[in-house]
């Protein structure tokens, strides 16, 4: 066979073999913020979702769900990729079981990073672990790669591209190399002749052995994994049954402020004596089946504007998640965060920028 035959044959061969694995990644749905109760299986071609109206499919409801991508990953260049992902809210990600991006807690669709030396053609390992806690749910994934001519200037920016179909596999493809063309054999005659007889043999006894058990090996330990603080929400103080009345002044059409719910300082969880106010507003929202409330969250204006955006956002999604555990329906529910855009108080001391960290409640 010609070396230009062998070429051609070998490149067929090569894209035959792409063909074979699966495009789209194995993605596994569950109820519940830590893979409780699979829903459903399917696969899915890039991570590029935005959830914020609905749930990811039918049976799995806008909040409290969680999804598990596995697959191959191509990488078509050597050189270090950088991995962005933009969530709402916790993601894990494992590229050839190197850990690259971790951030399992509560979100703002904000980016987080990761990266890795790969080698061009080979297949790596990917595992993507993703939840959504209170309303609806985001997640993209990028990669800005070696031969990629983007800076990385701003972090609140995604400066890579989506990672497409054409890079995920379920498998690898098979490795194999191509036969050379056999070459021709000339027969000679052979003369055949009559073997003698072999004397029989004594046959020794064989002693059967019962072979050992194999045992498995120890399985690998598991990733680790950062767990979420859910102090705020299952304390004791947290749990009580609601006993006051709901007050007077919870009527619709006004605005009123929750004075009594504390967070820890530069942070989204709530201390435990914000139980009592909150479970007010939770028999107020019963005793008031038609009652639709907007949750606002504000802060001082100390610190870095994006950041404390953010901050207030969060504070706002942890009290709607507080009322949705309690029975309150999520439809009934939105949330905004304000920052520090809109104060109250004059913020030139601490006294008065208390009063602008404050969470508002809108009855509609």
């Amino acid at each position: 066979m010609k070396p230009i035959a062998i070429l051609g044959w070998l490149v067929f061969w090569l894209m035959g073999s792409q063909t074979i694995a699966q495009s789209g990644l194995k993605g596994e749905y569950y109820k519940g913020t830590n893979f409780e109760q699979k829903i459903l299986t399917r696969i899915d071609p890039q991570l590029n979702f935005d959830w914020s109206s609905g749930g990811p499919a039918s049976g799995i409801p806008r909040s409290y769900y969680s999804i598990r991508w596995t697959g191959k990953l191509l990488a078509p260049v050597t050189g270090q990729y950088k991995f962005y992902a933009r969530v709402d809210d916790g993601i894990r990600v494992w590229v050839g079981n190197q850990n690259v991006m971790d951030s399992w807690q509560l979100n703002d669709s904000k980016n987080y990073t990761g990266s890795i030396v790969l080698e061009a053609g080979h297949y790596y390992d990917l595992r993507i672990d993703y939840f959504n806690d209170m309303m609806g749910g985001e997640i993209e994934l990028y990669w800005l790669r070696p031969d990629a001519k983007k800076i990385v200037q701003d972090p609140y920016t995604t400066p890579g591209d989506p990672i497409t179909a054409q890079y995920f596999f379920q498998k690898a493809p098979p490795i194999a190399v191509p036969k050379a063309p056999a070459k021709p054999v000339t027969l000679t005659p052979v003369v055949v002749s009559t073997p003698p007889i072999p004397k029989a043999v004594p046959q020794k006894r064989l002693i059967p052995v019962k072979p050992k058990p194999i045992r498995n090996p120890s399985p690998p330990l598991p990733p680790k994994t950062i767990a979420i603080d859910n102090s705020a929400t299952t304390s004791p103080a947290s749990i009580l049954k609601p006993t006051a009345e709901p007050p007077s002044e919870h009527t619709p059409g006004t605005t009123f402020i929750l004075h009594n719910v504390q967070f820890e300082q530069s942070s989204y969880v709530l201390l435990p004596e914000s139980a009592t106010e909150l479970n007010k507003l939770v028999l107020a929202m019963k005793t008031n089946p038609l009652w639709h409330i907007n949750i606002a969250g504000h802060t001082d204006n100390v610190g870095d504007p994006r950041l404390n955006l953010s901050l207030s956002e969060n504070r706002a999604k942890v009290v709607a998640s507080y009322l949705t555990r309690r029975g309150i329906d999520d439809a009934r529910v939105t949330t905004t965060g304000y920052g520090g855009t809109r104060p109250i108080a004059d913020n030139t001391s601490e006294s008065e920028r208390s009063k602008n960290r404050r969470v508002e409640i809108m009855t509609k």
